[in-house]
């Protein structure tokens, strides 16, 4: 068992390659089977650092109360989320609850009524389900960890390699493909630096310092509130008033417009998927 209390690592989300804080690093979580958060635990090392096959998602946000509110579900182990409250561990959940809690809200998402608008009232309720805990244990499998096969697989400079390996000796085929190796390992380097200045964002900071950094690849606009969406990232911003409020990885609005089906649950009275009635779907 390793205590992960000052260490700043990344939480790599399986499928998506990036971490909703900062950029993963390859190999720091190699060996890592278990974790003890408690009281000097802080939320957003915790949160970089769950393994990516470990984590079904995870948002950071602002409540009306001025308070930091990170929250990551767990897709293995006996515990089903974590919840925190500026900072310090606040509580757990089950698995059914967190479950549930996921499938409301983007059965919400996907009838066009996207979570975050209502983000304190979800949030709120969330806060009243959880079992308030002062440590808790994580346990993970390693099976997901970033060295997994689908990670290699996933990573752009293995695919530099094998074209380098099939350029052949032809001398146009081998400046076509030394260009491309050149061309993507630029765009490697442009995207880590992406990652390091998304990785200073917070909630409360202003909306022009996220679009300075990178445009949206999509938009909602949700009346004055507008849905900062980078699906190559997979995650939504949430900006109101001018000021982000709301950090939310998987992006639910990129889910719900193409892999709604993630969302699904067999069984579940749909129409009580609501912030205050959600908890009644645990099942």
């Amino acid at each position: 068992m390793k205590k992960w209390g000052k260490l700043g690592m990344a939480l790599w989300l399986a499928g998506h390659g990036v971490s909703l804080l900062a950029a993963g690093t390859p190999g720091e979580f190699a060996g890592a089977s278990s974790m003890l958060i408690d009281e000097q635990s802080q939320a957003r090392e915790v949160v970089r650092s769950i393994p990516a096959g470990a984590a079904l998602e995870r948002f950071v946000m602002k409540d009306a109360k001025g308070r930091n509110v990170a929250y990551v579900a767990l897709t293995e182990g006996d515990t089903g989320g974590v919840v925190f409250v500026d900072g310090k561990l606040a509580g757990v959940l089950d698995r059914r609850q967190t479950q549930a809690f996921y499938s409301c809200r983007g059965f919400a998402t996907a009838n066009q009524q996207y979570w975050g608008k209502l983000a304190d009232q979800w949030a709120g309720s969330l806060l009243q389900q959880m079992k308030p805990a002062s440590s808790v244990q994580l346990a993970f499998s390693g099976k997901s960890a970033v060295q997994s096969i689908k990670s290699i697989v996933d990573n752009p400079l293995i695919g530099q390699v094998k074209s380098l390996l099939d350029m052949g000796t032809n001398p146009l085929n081998i400046v076509k493909t030394l260009n491309k190796s050149r061309a993507d390992l630029k765009e490697k380097v442009r995207n880590d630096e992406l990652i390091a200045a998304l990785a200073k964002l917070e909630p409360g900071d202003d909306e022009g310092k996220l679009a300075a950094i990178l445009l949206p690849q999509d938009v909602n606009f949700l009346g004055d509130d507008v849905i900062m969406a980078y699906p190559k990232y997979s995650v939504d911003y949430l900006v109101q008033h001018g000021k982000i409020t709301l950090q939310q990885q998987p992006s639910f609005l990129q889910l719900s417009r193409g892999q709604a089906a993630l969302f699904y649950r067999p069984g579940v009275e749909w129409s009580k998927c609501t912030p205050g009635d959600w908890p009644m779907t645990v099942s």
